[in-house]
C-alpha cells in the first residue's frame, strides 16, 4: 500500500506533507533492527518494552497527521517515554546504547515531542564518540534530517555513512538512503540506492519498486530526434566556491562557471548541442588584454561513427599537432591533441589550441554524478499543513554520447589560458 511521505519542520511547528507515492512504512523495516541488542545491557525486566519498541516501530519512524493505528496514540508515547527513561539510566553505555536512544528519541520527535529532535541529535553523536568510523551513526543521523525536511544535512552525512560504511552494508541503509534522496530531489541516486537494497536482499524489495514507479513521474524521457531549448534542457542547481553549478541531466553534463563569465547555450538540434565559455581576458607578458574560449559540444554519434571520426570533424585543421591526454578532476580524455598554427591569430603569437573527444555510454542510473540535494521550501505558517511536489525533468538521452572540448586560445597567453581550463575540466561532469 503506497502513501504520501509526511514531512515535520524540525524548527517549529509548521508540517509537510510530501506528495510522492512511495514506501509504505507501516510496513516497513526500520533501522532500530540494524542496532545489536545484545550489546545493550538492559534489564529482564525492560524485554517486553523493546519488543513492542520493535514490533510497532513501522507506526512511529515517521510523523504521522491522521493517526489511525488501532493502539492509542497516548499509549504509545508513554510506551516510548518510559522505555527511554530506562535506556538513559543504564550503564555504562556503548554506541549501541547511544544508537538505541537516539531512535526512541526520533520516534518521539515524530510523535510530536519536540524536544527530542535534539535529544536524538545529541544520542547519535554520543554514539560517534564511542565509535566515530561506524556508518550506523551517519545513517542514522541522516535518516532523522531527512525525516525532519533538512535534506542538504541529510544528505551530506549520508555521504558521509557511505565513506565508512562496509561492502555490503545493510539493506536498510540503502532503503532509507533511497527515500532521503528522492526528498532531496535526487532521482537518479534514490534509484541506484534503492537498487541495491535489493541486491543485498537478493530479490526485488519492495522499496526498489515503489521508487521506480515514483521517479517514473519525475523523469520525462525525451526522443533522440527531437529539439529542446537550451532553457528546458539546462538548470543552476547551487553554487560550488563561487561558482555556479549548471546542470543538464538530459545530456549528462554538470560544469562549474565562474559568475563573470560569458556563456553561450545552445539547444539541442539535429543530435547536438553546444555551450561556449569566455572566461576572464588572460594578460599577455606586453600587458595585452587577450580573450580565449572553451566549447563543450555534445553530439549523438552517427551510425558507425568513430570517436577519432568525430573529433577530425570538429578539430581545428592544422598540420602542426600532437597527441595529448590529461586526467583531471573526473575528466580522463579518450583521445585529443596539441594543435599550433601560426596563421592563426598570427598578431598574437599564432593559435595555441587543445582539442579532446569523450565518449560516455548511456549510464545505468542517470543522474547519479550530477545531482545534489535540494532543501524543500519552508515558507509555511506554524500550525500549517503544506504541499509540495517534486518538478518534473528531463531525463538523461537514450543514447551514448560524444563529447567535444576545444581551447581555443593564442600563444601569448598560452600558459594562462591552459590553466583555467585545466581548473575548468577539473569540475566539469560527463555522465
Amino acid at each position: 500500500m503506497a502513501f504520501s511521505m509526511i514531512l515535520k519542520f524540525s524548527n517549529s511547528a509548521k508540517i509537510l506533507i510530501l506528495l510522492l507515492s512511495i514506501l509504505s512504512i507501516q510496513n516497513a523495516r526500520a533501522n532500530v533492527n540494524a542496532i545489536d541488542f545484545t550489546k545493550v545491557n538492559y534489564p529482564k525486566e525492560l524485554q517486553t518494552q523493546i519488543d513492542f519498541l520493535r514490533a510497532n516501530d513501522g507506526i512511529y519512524n515517521h510523523w504521522v497527521h491522521d493517526w489511525g493505528y488501532k493502539i492509542p496514540k497516548n499509549n504509545v508515547i508513554q510506551n516510548l517515554t518510559s522505555l527511554y527513561a530506562e535506556v538513559d539510566n543504564l550503564s555504562p553505555k556503548n554506541a549501541e546504547t547511544e544508537l538505541l536512544l537516539g531512535d526512541i528519541a526520533h520516534y518521539l520527535y515524530n510523535m510530536e515531542n519536540e524536544p527530542f529532535y535534539q535529544k536524538a541529535i545529541d544520542h547519535y553523536l554520543h554514539a560517534k564518540v564511542f565509535a566515530p568510523a561506524d556508518y550506523r551513526v551517519y545513517w542514522f543521523l541522516g535518516n532523522h534530517y531527512a525525516l525532519a525536511a533538512n535534506q542538504v544535512l541529510s544528505i551530506q552525512t549520508y555521504q558521509t555513512a557511505l565513506q565508512y560504511a562496509p561492502r555490503p552494508a545493510h539493506e536498510l541503509f540503502w532503503a532509507d538512503y533511497a527515500v532521503a534522496c528522492v526528498n532531496a530531489s535526487m532521482p537518479g541516486t534514490a534509484r541506484y540506492a534503492a537498487h541495491q537494497s535489493s541486491l543485498i536482499a537478493g530479490k526485488n524489495t519492495y522499496i526498489e519498486g515503489q521508487i521506480t514507479a515514483t521517479t517514473q513521474n519525475t523523469l520525462k524521457s525525451i526522443p533522440v530526434d527531437t529539439t529542446i531549448e537550451a532553457k528546458t534542457m539546462w538548470s543552476i542547481n547551487g553554487k560550488e566556491t563561487n561558482k555556479l553549478l549548471f546542470v543538464n541531466r538530459f545530456l549528462g553534463t554538470r560544469m562549474a562557471v565562474d559568475s563573470d563569465w560569458h556563456l553561450d547555450i545552445g539547444g539541442y538540434k539535429n543530435h547536438l548541442a553546444y555551450v561556449t565559455l569566455e572566461p576572464h581576458k588572460a594578460s599577455a607578458k606586453n600587458g595585452k588584454q587577450i580573450g580565449y574560449s572553451i566549447l563543450v559540444l555534445t553530439k549523438v554519434p552517427d551510425i558507425n561513427e568513430s570517436l577519432e571520426q568525430f573529433l577530425a570533424k570538429f578539430s581545428p585543421k592544422s598540420k602542426s599537432r600532437k597527441p595529448v591526454t590529461f586526467a583531471v578532476g573526473k575528466i580522463k580524455t579518450e583521445i585529443g591533441y596539441e594543435i599550433t598554427d601560426p596563421k592563426v591569430y598570427s598578431d598574437i603569437g599564432g593559435g595555441h589550441m587543445y582539442a579532446f573527444a569523450i565518449q560516455r555510454n548511456q549510464p545505468e542510473f542517470p543522474g547519479l554524478e550530477l545531482e545534489a540535494p535540494l532543501e524543500i521550501p519552508k515558507n509555511g505558517k506554524p500550525n500549517e499543513i503544506a504541499y509540495y511536489r517534486t518538478s518534473a525533468s528531463i531525463n538523461h538521452i537514450k543514447s551514448k554520447l560524444y563529447y567535444f572540448i576545444l581551447l581555443d586560445s593564442a600563444e601569448y597567453i598560452h600558459s594562462e589560458s591552459l590553466t583555467a581550463f585545466k581548473d575548468f575540466l577539473s569540475t566539469l561532469v560527463l555522465e
